[in-house]
């Protein structure tokens, strides 16, 4: 069996959806031995036939093809079937296609796109690509919902295959690390509590600084780190601390690389994500495996994913929001059980689990 990925997303600076066809590729290829994989990425992303990062591998070929040439590539290179990882089917096999939709964000709230022409576009394009995959993948049974009250597709047609936590987050004591980070950003000795993901509104860092304005003087001395792009068209990190007062204890160090985001969910005092809306929430599961305890949104595919092993609050009660950031703040024990319950929690979610679903599905389909 031959299965063609698009691959595109795995090479350069990977966001959400890079890392999880990454990680899914790479388990793909240990979980079974019979199927080759054709990787499709971008005229230039290339080293010596390789994408930079990844050791050559006997079942996995990768190919440089533009856009405007992947319609046919899957009859000239002989696929069975195509998986779309990033919303998009650009070509089919000989059994057809798949995409996987991870939300539906910017269709449930089209005044946040970024795109100067809207989302229209873009939605249609997705909802017709949805319509033609042999089946749909999604991530959560919220999402699975999602796309079938907003593009109609049969629930029986959508696939729930959830992400897995990277083995590399797990908790990381590594103290000499940690004080390089304390130096350069500034940190307290007294800890800091922890954000990740950025200024967009669908990150909510206003709620969250918000909930901080509200509780500052329970924090005995924390300073409070917000990871991800400090600005956007529609928010910013820094303006919004100006807003409220708050300058003096929120630090903005910008995107990080995977080791540092790892040293500050393991030596975080608390890790808050109040997002608005996930089609999973990757960083809830990173942190948790970390050790950090955890308040989440009890909204979208958040308690999904997090369980009853993180605080739940609505994403916009900043009032009940800093009320639970002082009670996890101030209760040991209930901190303990929160990072026992996390651990347990995010070994729950494997990629060597998510490969083998996938696997599964793709046997089916070319059956």
């Amino acid at each position: 069996m031959r299965i063609g990925i698009d691959a595109a997303s795995v090479v350069g600076d990977k966001g959400g959806v890079g890392w999880h066809t990454h990680h899914l590729l790479r388990a793909l290829l240990e979980v079974e031995e019979e199927t080759d994989y054709v990787g499709y990425v971008r005229p230039g992303s290339l080293r010596d036939g390789e994408v930079p990062g990844w050791p050559p591998h006997g079942r996995l070929r990768w190919l440089e093809v533009p856009k405007w040439a992947m319609a046919w590539r899957g009859a000239w290179d002989r696929l069975d079937l195509f998986h779309g990882p990033n919303f998009k089917m650009s070509t089919r096999g000989r059994f057809g296609g798949i995409v996987t939709i991870h939300d539906l964000w910017l269709v449930r709230y089209p005044e946040y796109s970024r795109k100067l022409l809207g989302q229209a576009g873009s939605s249609r394009r997705a909802k017709a690509t949805a319509a033609r995959a042999r089946k749909v993948v999604t991530v959560s049974e919220f999402s699975a919902k999602e796309i079938e009250a907003l593009y109609g597709v049969p629930r029986d047609r959508i696939v729930v295959i959830h992400n897995g936590v990277s083995e590399e987050f797990r908790p990381l004591r590594d103290e000499p690390g940690m004080a390089v980070l304390r130096a350069r950003w500034a940190l307290p000795a007294a800890g800091f509590i922890l954000f990740v993901g950025g200024a967009d509104p669908r990150k909510n860092h206003r709620v969250f600084l918000e909930a901080v304005a509200r509780v500052q003087s329970h924090l005995q001395g924390r300073a409070v780190v917000l990871v991800g792009d400090a600005e956007h068209p529609q928010g910013s990190y820094r303006a919004t601390a100006q807003e409220l007062g708050l300058e003096s204890v929120v630090r903005c160090p910008g995107r990080l690389d995977r080791d540092d985001l790892r040293r500050l969910y393991s030596f975080t005092d608390l890790f808050v994500f109040p997002s608005r809306y996930e089609g999973f929430g990757m960083p809830v599961l990173e942190a948790m495996a970390c050790g950090a305890p955890t308040i989440t949104s009890s909204t979208s595919a958040l308690p999904e994913v997090a369980g009853d092993a993180a605080c739940l609050v609505h994403h916009d009660d900043a009032e009940a929001l800093g009320q639970t950031i002082v009670k996890v703040l101030g209760d040991r024990e209930l901190q303990a059980h929160l990072r026992q319950r996390g651990f347990e929690r995010a070994r729950q979610f494997t990629w060597e689990r998510a490969a083998q679903q996938t696997s599964a599905l793709y046997h089916d389909l070319c059956a």
